[in-house]
């Protein structure tokens, strides 16, 4: 079995995004494309509540791009992203979602962060992607 992983095409990781990647939408028309080449598409999607550790916004003085502790690990902050609900947390308009069998949110704990659909960065909590 052939699988995809689609991780975080999201409006807020795109131009005009919160947190936008210089030509991000881009990479969409191959992601589409990719799809019918494998037998299974999931997809990890960014998913913080508004009260995130990792926002700049809730921590006093503290600006984007600065490094803090939060709870025992290094952490760069963020503008405010991927908010639970909002617009900029959707999947882009242009990705073909027909094929995506699940989604993994991730991000969802307010004092840890999470790079990965594996693993918060702290190693303790899944948001249930596992290899098998």
């Amino acid at each position: 079995m052939k699988a995809l992983l689609i991780t975080d095409i999201q409006n807020d990781f795109c131009p005009s995004g919160a947190l936008a990647v210089k030509e991000g939408d881009q990479i969409v028309p191959l992601v589409n494309d990719l799809q019918s080449h494998f037998d299974l598409v999931v997809a990890t999607q960014d998913w913080h509540p508004a009260n995130h550790g990792s926002f700049a916004a809730n921590h006093e003085d503290k600006q984007p791009g600065d490094v803090i502790d939060l709870n025992g690990l290094e952490q760069i902050i963020w503008p405010v992203h991927c908010v639970q609900g909002s617009h900029g947390a959707e999947f882009v308009a242009e990705l073909n979602q027909d094929k995506i069998e699940r989604i993994f949110q991730k991000g969802t704990e307010p004092s840890v962060d999470s790079y990965s659909g594996f693993y918060d960065n702290d190693h303790r909590n899944s948001p249930a992607l596992v290899i098998i």
